[in-house]
Formats: C-alpha cells, structure tokens, sequence
C-alpha cells in the first residue's frame, strides 16, 4: 500500500547505509511517524506481530520513499544489494536489516514477497503509465505482498485467504492512486490508471492537473470508486476467516477504506480539489468501527 513519506535524505547519496537505517530503533520510529489512512501493525495486534510487522512496514515504507520522494533508482539498487547481504546470517552491519531477517528466519516468509515489493518500486522510477493489465501487475507486486505477509505472522498460510487478501490489497492500492491523481501526475508524471479508461469518460491527462475536477473527471472518479468498492467486496469473506485481534485489525482497515470512497462520493468525484484524506479524528473513528461493528460497509453508491 503506497503510503508519503518524508524523506530519509534530500540527495541521490541516500541508500541503506543512511544513519537512520543504521538505528535498530529506526522502524519503530517510522512506523509512528509517518501518515497512513489505515492501521498496519496497530496496537490492535499482540506485541510479538507487531514487532515483526513493524520491522516489515520500515522496509516497505523506506523503499517506497526512495522511489517516490527521491525518484533514486541507484539508491534503491544499493538498498536492495544492502538487504540481500543480510540473507548471510552472517551480515549484520545495517540493523534494520539484520533484524528484518531474523522476522523472515523465524516466520518462514517467502523472500518473493520483499523482491516483488522492491520490483515494484524500482518500476515506480521508470514507468508513468499504465493499462488495466499493468496496473493490476502492479499492484500484484506494490501492495498484495503486504497483506500476505501481515497473513503470515499472525500464523496463516492458504491460498484462498491470500487471495481474499490481495483483493483488499489491491483496492487499498488503487484508493490511495485515486486520492493522489492529480499529485501523482504534477510531482512524479504518474497516471496510474488506464489512460483509454479516463478518455472513455470524455477527459484527458491535461485535465487531471487542474485545482478542482470537471465533471468528466469527477465521473472517471466515481467508476474507478465503484471498481474499488467491487475489490472490497470480493475480499471482505477474510474477515471470517481470521481470528482474534486480527479479526478487528482487518475491519478497522476495510472501514477506513470504505470512510475514503464515501468520502470520494461526498465531494462527487473531485479528489483533484476535495480533500479526500482522513483526518487522525476519522482515523481513529475507523479503529473504533472495527472493533464494535461487525456488518460489511457499504461500498458502492448503491
């Protein structure tokens, strides 16, 4: 799940041996600091998943931030060589990633799922268009392998659950490009979705630069909510089939992202001049859902 980040260093130098990678405290300090519209290793979770997964969201977030804030393919090459040294039980000079390998050692994560992350990533710096296929492929890679390795420390391993995961994933993904159009294309010259999807719709790439969105925008909008909402749906059966404490974590999720797309509905369609984004109030109300209400959220319009 694609998520802004600070930037670790404001230069190209910025790579894996950056002072704070080498702070074994760094990927707590990162998962409370930077902003989410939902929960990832929250306190929702026991102490011991939460330990792992917030070793995992540092890894992520920080790849992410050097593909998205810097735009450094070259960083993010070293960061990868950086994290492949430490498969060596023997290499442990970058503590973020010694310690992120004890969590792989010890839960048995398939090594694909940090690679296919770091492929989409390095994507990010050469691709700014997308068909259906690619984005899905995409997604496939930037933000399922989350939700399966979220699966895996809380002890599940099935095939039909990955997959009732990587729907949510997937929709997760495509909500966060949605609130982020308009800042995709005029910082990084990204539109995400399929260009021949917002023509069919009467608009042009042009158009998403715009402060507020026309009304054929705001109805390209409205379709690809509606599409996202179909994701939620189709993965929302996961929510029986965990237990415990993820159980609340999974609806505490599925309900912010249902607050985004009403939230989408509500300025009908215009996330180029709407603010889309919760608030830490709304946030929080999300958490609150989860852990009280138990009915599947309303997706769609209808």
């Amino acid at each position: 799940m694609t998520i802004r980040l600070v930037p670790l260093a404001q230069t190209s130098t910025s790579t894996a041996t950056e002072p704070g990678l080498r702070d074994p405290q760094h990927y707590l300090k990162l998962a409370q600091r930077h902003y989410e519209n939902f929960p990832v290793g929250s306190w929702l979770l026991p102490k011991v998943a939460r330990r792992h997964l917030h070793r995992i969201y540092a890894f992520a977030r920080t790849a992410d931030d050097l593909a998205d804030e810097l735009q450094d393919r070259a960083a993010l090459a070293s960061f990868r060589e950086d994290f492949l040294r430490h498969e060596d039980p023997g290499v442990r000079d970058v503590p973020l990633f010694g310690e992120l390998f004890m969590t792989i050692r010890e839960q048995g994560l398939e090594l694909c799922l940090f690679t296919d992350l770091l492929d989409a990533f390095d994507q990010d710096c050469h691709q700014t268009r997308y068909s259906r296929q690619e984005l899905i492929d995409y997604c496939r890679r930037s933000a399922d392998p989350v939700g399966r390795l979220v699966l895996r420390v809380c002890g599940y391993r099935d095939a039909q659950m990955d997959a009732w995961s990587d729907q949510i994933c997937t929709g997760l993904q495509l909500v966060n490009h949605l609130q982020d159009l308009r800042e995709d294309l005029v910082e990084r010259d990204r539109v995400y979705f399929p260009i021949e999807e917002l023509e069919a719709c009467g608009a042009s790439v042009e158009d998403l630069r715009a402060e507020r969105a026309g009304p054929e925008v705001r109805a390209f909008v409205l379709e690809q909510a509606e599409r996202v909402g179909h994701n939620f749906a189709a993965g929302w059966p996961l929510i029986g089939a965990v237990r415990g404490r993820l159980r609340m974590e999974l609806r505490a999720i599925l309900r912010g992202a249902a607050a985004v797309l009403a939230r989408i509905r509500a300025v009908d369609g215009d996330v180029l001049g709407g603010r889309v984004h919760l608030s830490k109030l709304q946030r929080a109300g999300t958490v609150l859902a989860g852990l009280a209400l138990r009915a599947e959220p309303r997706w769609g319009a209808r």
